[in-house]
């Protein structure tokens, strides 16, 4: 399950909540019975905002019916802005997570795959995160990171990082889950190290190495692709 998915419990019309997210131009992907395991209930506030940001980026966690009208029926924009952040996020990542959705529980944080790291907000913005070996690097603020990420942040911040030597494919459409994965992607290959390879769904596979010096890429794809390369805390543009 990629996208917004909402655990439907019958306590408001569906037709309210497709208005809610329309109004806040919040792409929405279905209704589903699964129960929503991240929420407790009468959850609300910030609270429900740091556990629905979490929920975004694991694959597979619906957000509850009652608690998401609870958060958009105000006027505050904040609910919208972070609901639509993370979800457009996903989005963004979904030729990655198609074939790296696995989520593995690490101390403070998650695992997408091997090669991207979620540390969810705790209480005020709170982050401590226990980080896998090696370097990471956070998407955001391209700051490189080894052993143990503590900070606080705000909702719109949770922390997103890439691993050593990751090619992380990047689409160019944050609004549908059925877009075309290799339509203009852009490959992102974090603190490189010799070369490195990524493959799509639909088979397409990408190689990037560094010889003499010189970053090169290759695929048998006719579609147009780009290589940002992320090294030092800085990134260039290769192709």
């Amino acid at each position: 399950m990629l996208g917004l998915w909402i655990a439907e419990d019958g306590s408001v019309p569906r037709e309210e909540i497709q208005r809610m997210l329309f109004a806040r131009q919040i792409p929405l992907e279905g209704f589903t019975a699964e129960r929503a395991t991240l929420f407790e209930g009468g959850e609300t506030g910030e609270s429900f905002l740091r556990r629905a940001a979490m929920a975004l980026l694991r694959p597979g966690e619906p957000l509850p019916m009652a608690g998401l009208a609870r958060c958009l029926a105000g006027h505050d924009a904040l609910a919208g802005n972070v609901l639509r952040k993370y979800v457009c996020l996903q989005l963004s990542f979904l030729p990655y997570l198609r074939m790296n959705g696995k989520v593995t529980e690490q101390k403070g944080c998650f695992l997408l795959g091997d090669r991207l790291l979620v540390a969810p907000l705790g209480e005020d913005g709170r982050v401590d995160a226990l980080l896998p070996p090696g370097i990471w690097t956070e998407l955001a603020t391209g700051e490189l990171l080894e052993s143990r990420l503590v900070c606080l942040r705000g909702l719109n911040a949770m922390p997103v990082l890439a691993g050593e030597n990751a090619l992380l494919p990047i689409g160019v459409n944050d609004r549908r889950t059925d877009a075309d994965d290799a339509d203009r992607l852009t490959l992102h290959w974090f603190d490189p190290c010799g070369e490195a390879a990524c493959m799509l769904a639909d088979g397409t596979v990408y190689r990037v190495w560094q010889e003499q010096g010189v970053f090169r890429g290759e695929s048998a794809t006719d579609k147009p692709w780009h290589l940002i390369v992320h090294q030092g805390g800085q990134e260039r543009l290769i192709r």
